[in-house]
């Protein structure tokens, strides 16, 4: 069993489609139809579209998204 770490969570920055740039994560949060639709906005990772925390969510191996069902 692999020890739990601890998570910190960032606040969202609540941007809108047209603020995303290469440098801001593109995690969507809520319902797109929703008026309260928006997406993370924190600085993104250099390899990626999303910041470390949603980047770990993301790209899980595929053995740990079979353990955890």
């Amino acid at each position: 069993v692999r020890p739990v770490e601890n998570v910190v969570v960032p606040i969202s920055r609540h941007l809108q489609l047209v603020e995303l740039t290469e440098r801001t994560c593109k995690w969507p949060n809520g319902d797109p139809l929703s008026e309260e639709f928006h997406f993370c906005g924190n600085d993104a990772a250099e390899t990626g579209p999303y910041c470390k925390y949603h980047a770990r969510i993301a790209f899980q191996p595929a053995s740990e998204r079979r353990r955890s069902r």
